[in-house]
């Protein structure tokens, strides 16, 4: 290839560069409302004069199709982020008001029962009897006689108690994980100071009760729990060891639902409607997948791995190349869009951490080993888990302030197993519902518990963690890695820009470091 060959245009990543400008436009309008909407008003007019631009050179016959059709992504995407993104700002500043004591009435929709006290979260929020937005984590210390025990989703809680915001921004963060659960408030709370009214639990919560149910009652209270934290990413009724154990090793994710969980579903479903046209299964595979969101809870791995399979389904069945690179940077720009302040919450980071690690690093790594005779197999498994560990780092590091040393290994040798432990719940499953027939789980408790053994004996080999705190500039990292990857195309200047790269990212943090 030409050194003046472009470096790998896709539109995608045109629009994933413009809506990520847009959010940190959203972003100054946090410090600033003035400067936030100065500048972002600047971008998307800078957006839209290279829109028209590339569209009067498309007529004239100057321009491809594609650069327009890029400019107008990005555009659309934009508008939609910063838009999106400011209105969000102004509803939240207008809610954080409540700080004192107030007489609280809620709705139960999760309990959370890792703990000695109880968590309980609140939604359908009133204080003093005025309607309040947003929900609530409150925690029920226990007494002799602890109500905690007895509540469920759908019963309404009623007490007195000092109420504590929970910003959206604070000290120049952004709360990424009040954002994403909607959670503004906090409180605590005796188990004698609580009133309790039955109600009833919507249809998606009985169907969340009837399933837990089943896989404790057929394969007991942890691996029944365990079973259900993989299919449903709830994690409430998990031993605190359990976790601990598994993010470890690096295999938290297969306690929270990712995209991970969404391949073992597509390819089962692949699978199984094998014979059956492109065009009658790519819808089916579609329906059961925004199925799988719902009960999910729309966690945004889930909807970022949805969307990119619908977009490899429709590439494949209209005859196109399925492109990893163009389908990430369409689920990240689509997703920002809508809500754009994912940018800063962790579950968004490593999800897009991971799959961007995927697409740049694993191919490369697979040929390296290939080329020194390792099995094609186990190649792609090293390419994929190691690629996946450089992916997260960033993210691991500022946010959980650990290293784990084990993650690859744990991966290579476990995730294989894992697909086994989750195709069979999940084929299970429908048969255990018909009555007298969950015994048949019995299979799935003694796979949940071989897992779990090996997680655990992982988990107890020594500096299996290791402590590494970064700050925020270690997410200059991530142009080092395109720039180091096969996407970036001008060959002679490949070793340059890296190291220009890198010597941007060491200012960065030297920076970040005074």
């Amino acid at each position: 290839m030409s050194s003046r060959a472009p470096v790998n245009f896709r539109a995608f990543l045109v629009a994933a560069i413009a809506v990520t400008a847009a959010v940190f436009c959203v972003y100054l309008y946090m410090f600033s409302r003035a400067a936030g909407i100065a500048v972002g008003c600047s971008l998307i007019v800078a957006l839209a004069c290279v829109f028209v631009l590339f569209a009067v050179r498309v007529k004239r016959g100057k321009t491809k199709l594609r650069v327009a059709i890029g400019s107008a992504i990005a555009l659309i995407f934009s508008v939609c982020a910063f838009a999106v993104g400011v209105t969000t700002v102004d509803e939240r500043s207008a809610s954080e008001r409540y700080d004192g004591y107030y007489t609280v009435t809620g709705r139960v929709c999760a309990v959370d029962t890792r703990s000695g006290d109880y968590k309980v979260e609140l939604e359908t929020l009133a204080f003093d009897g005025k309607r309040v937005s947003g929900n609530m984590t409150l925690s029920i210390r226990a007494s002799e006689n602890n109500i905690a025990d007895m509540l469920h989703c759908g019963d309404a809680l009623t007490f007195f108690a000092r109420v504590h915001q929970q910003k959206l921004f604070s000290d120049g963060y952004v709360n990424g994980y009040s954002y994403r659960t909607d959670i503004r408030f906090s409180a605590n709370v005796g188990s004698d100071g609580v009133r309790v009214a039955s109600g009833k639990p919507s249809l998606s919560e009985r169907f969340s009760a009837y399933l837990r149910a089943l896989y404790v009652e057929n394969m007991g209270e942890k691996y029944g729990n365990l079973a259900y934290s993989m299919l449903t990413g709830d994690k409430h009724a998990l031993y605190a060891g359990t976790t601990e154990a598994y993010s470890a090793v690096g295999l938290g994710h297969i306690l929270a639902v990712s995209g991970l969980h969404v391949g073992f579903m597509i390819a089962l479903l692949s699978f199984l409607l094998s014979r059956v046209d492109k065009r009658v299964a790519l819808p089916i595979i579609s329906a059961a997948i925004i199925g799988y969101n719902a009960i999910a809870d729309f966690s945004p791995s889930v909807v970022r791995a949805s969307i990119m399979a619908v977009v490899s389904g429709a590439t494949l069945l209209f005859g196109g190349r399925k492109d990893l690179l163009s389908s990430v940077l369409c689920a990240y720009s689509a997703i920002l869009a809508v809500k754009p302040l994912y940018l800063f919450d962790v579950g968004f980071l490593l999800s897009f951490g991971a799959i961007s690690g995927i697409a740049m690093f694993a191919p490369q790594i697979k040929r390296a080993l290939v080329k020194r005779n390792a099995p094609n197999k186990t190649a792609d498994a090293i390419g994929a888990a190691t690629a996946v560990s450089v992916g997260i780092l960033p993210s691991e590091t500022c946010f959980f302030g650990k290293i784990h040393l084990l993650a690859t290994v744990a991966n290579v040798l476990l995730l294989p197993f894992v697909s086994i432990v989750f195709i069979a719940t999940f084929c299970l499953t429908p048969i255990a519902a018909i009555p007298h027939c969950g015994k048949i789980l019995v299979v799935c408790k003694y796979l949940f518990e071989a897992l779990d053994y090996a997680a655990i004996g992982l988990a107890s080999i020594p500096y299996t963690v290791v402590p590494l705190k970064t700050s925020v500039a270690v997410f200059a990292a991530y142009p080092i890695m395109f720039c180091a990857s096969e996407f970036f195309m001008i060959e002679r200047g490949k070793r340059v820009v890296t190291l220009y790269s890198v010597a941007a990212c060491a200012a960065v943090f030297a920076v970040a470091a005074l």
